[in-house]
């Protein structure tokens, strides 16, 4: 009678339940370690977007700066160097 009965009469064999744990465990690791993964992803890439922000704060300073400086020349000849302004006639030898 058992045999025609099966498996119905019968508990989880131990195996099969530590074979799903095993499993169970192995995809809660790989979810862990995506989730990490995609957060040091985000982190990396607000990381980015603070040194743009920086680079180009930096970028309208120096742009700002020689929109402001004065036109100027500098001749050389050995040690003799000339700094001629354009908007003067005045000349400064060192």
């Amino acid at each position: 009678m058992r045999s025609v009965q099966g498996n119905e009469g019968r508990a989880v064999r131990p195996h099969v339940l530590r074979f799903a744990m095993s499993f169970a465990m192995m995809i809660v690791l790989v979810v862990g370690l995506y989730a990490g993964h995609i957060q040091k992803q985000h982190q990396r890439l607000e990381s980015l977007r603070a040194e743009h922000r920086k680079i180009e704060s930096e970028l309208k300073q120096v742009k700002a700066i020689t929109d402001e400086a004065r036109p100027v020349v500098v001749l050389e000849n050995g040690d003799t160097s000339v700094i001629v302004d354009l908007n003067q006639s005045k000349q400064t030898y060192y």
